[in-house]
């Protein structure tokens, strides 16, 4: 386990070529950070590094109309039957990029013309998501093979890209490309039954692997194949192996080795000083005007009370239960209230929270907002116009909304976990370094104890608080720091030896 150093890429191999295989795009499709990471990671690494990037994802038919996204056929693949559905695909460019980066999408309207990319309009997982990750790793290998495009690394991320590192692992004459898994998140593997191994277009020695192992999952399934693991923040990498101590994936994990990287926030997308925006522009020297004022307007469009005094707590995310948002709705039901604390949430739930969220937000009008969907303007208007975000998440690889936050000197309260405890700093700890708050544990108690905390030093030490948000604006946690620690990462795994091919690693029992 270890935290990639930012070090220059003092060995990178001349017009070196990485395909990077994602789910998300943003701002054609963002569900999560992997949607942000996707659109500047690579990018990063292209304009500062000079490592040619390829993007491959599937085409959602539904979501590149909405953004009115053009594309280019550039090819076709044969029919492949996998589940209960046998269709082929074709291949398009996509047309007026907003990245540098080449982005080649994967159509098949079978597959991926839904509404959501991931789950129905319930918020529930699509029954075959299973299915269309191994859909989208056979479409993968098979472009590959049949346009001789040739890369040195494949950079696979989660496990919706397990079956295609599965693939070209199989196809790969030599050591190239070496094969690189970025987990973002180890609560999501998905698993696969047993009996519907065969159903997914697997080669046989890949199934008799993941029924030797145990826990078959697609995520295992990449990790298998994987040369390297590398994951959102050193902490979370620890976490990783912890959690899956004794397990196969944990195994493996240990087996091909786990970096982790902490990532950044794209500047041009998350600034207080631009201007045009919903928010009043600010910088560290006007904040206190500045998040007066876009306090002032949030309150406004959310159908807050317009108090200055009153903290405002502003969150954005998913709404799910591993990040504690269940606390989050515990603990404002009893806090909140129009000259107490405000709270502007925004962000789709699961069902039960969902109803939690949309009951807590009716029963403290002009107290609680609820926002059920991603909305880019109000999300501006949410981390400019608030004075803290709070995440008091039970895994979190990475995290990137305190990062968001703390640019706009909106103090966090995170709990002590993953890519959280790497980048804040509890003021309780340190007076003059501090950058935001820490639960002890990640329960209702401390959460609302917390919270009542900083309420208090928000109004009883202004010039403590004008600090604290001047060290967070003052972080940098651009992508430039993490671009050059994955370029290094690049430049160690296509220099080091390749041990065992796919299929003939050793097990650790």
């Amino acid at each position: 386990m270890e935290s990639t150093p930012f070090q220059t890429d003092r060995h990178l191999p001349s017009r070196m070529r990485v395909l990077y295989l994602t789910q998300e795009y943003a701002p054609l499709i963002a569900e999560g950070g992997l949607g942000l990471t996707s659109r500047a990671l690579p990018a990063a690494i292209q304009n500062r590094h000079g490592v040619e990037h390829v993007l491959v994802m599937p085409y959602y038919a539904r979501h590149m109309a909405a953004r009115g996204a053009r594309s280019t056929q550039i090819g076709e693949l044969p029919a492949v039957t996998i589940g209960n559905r046998t269709c082929g695909a074709t291949l398009h460019r996509l047309v007026d990029n907003p990245g540098p980066c080449d982005v080649v999408l994967v159509r098949a309207d079978e597959w991926y013309d839904r509404d959501g990319v991931y789950r129905d309009e319930h918020y529930v997982e699509h029954a075959d998501a299973v299915e269309r990750a191994a859909f989208f790793g056979w479409c993968v290998a098979t472009w590959l093979r049949q346009s001789g495009e040739k890369f040195d690394i494949v950079h696979a991320n989660d496990w919706q890209s397990g079956a295609a590192l599965a693939h070209v692992s199989r196809g790969r004459s030599g050591a190239e490309p070496r094969l690189l898994m970025n987990v973002h998140s180890g609560a999501y593997c998905g698993e696969v039954r047993p009996a519907d191994l065969l159903r997914l277009g697997l080669h046989p020695s890949d199934i008799l692997d993941l029924v030797r192992d145990g826990e078959p999952s697609l995520l295992l399934l990449g990790l298998l194949a994987a040369d390297a693991a590398v994951t959102c923040s050193p902490t979370y990498a620890q976490e990783l192996v912890s959690a899956f101590a004794g397990r196969p994936i944990g195994r493996r994990l240990k087996e091909i080795g786990t970096t982790g990287i902490i990532l950044g926030v794209d500047p041009e997308v998350w600034s207080p000083t631009a201007v045009g925006r919903s928010t009043e522009p600010y910088d560290t020297t006007t904040a206190v005007a500045g998040k007066s004022a876009n306090k002032r307007q949030l309150q406004q469009r959310c159908g807050l009370t317009e108090d200055p005094r009153v903290p405002v707590f502003g969150v954005c995310t998913r709404l799910v239960g591993v990040k504690g948002s269940d606390l989050l709705a515990e603990v404002f039901r009893n806090l909140a209230g129009p000259h107490t604390a405000q709270l502007v949430v925004m962000g789709p739930a699961e069902g039960p929270l969902r109803t939690e969220f949309i009951d807590l937000a009716r029963d403290k009008r002009g107290a609680v907002h609820y926002a059920t969907e991603f909305d880019q303007e109000l999300a501006w208007l949410i981390y400019a116009g608030s004075d803290f975000t709070v995440m008091p998440s039970r895994v979190e690889p990475g995290g990137l909304n305190q990062l968001i936050a703390m640019a706009y000197g909106t103090i966090p309260i995170v709990s002590g976990v993953g890519g959280l405890m790497d980048t804040v700093t509890d003021i309780r700890d340190d007076a003059s370094g501090g950058t935001g708050f820490m639960l002890a544990e990640c329960t209702a108690e401390d959460l609302a104890q917390t919270v009542a905390h900083a309420v208090s030093w928000l109004t009883r030490s202004p010039e403590e608080v004008e600090a604290a948000r001047a060290r967070c604006m003052a972080s940098d946690w651009s992508w430039a720091s993490t671009a050059a620690a994955f370029a290094q990462l690049y430049s160690d795994l296509v220099t080091a030896p390749l041990h065992r091919p796919h299929g003939t690693q050793s097990r650790q029992r």
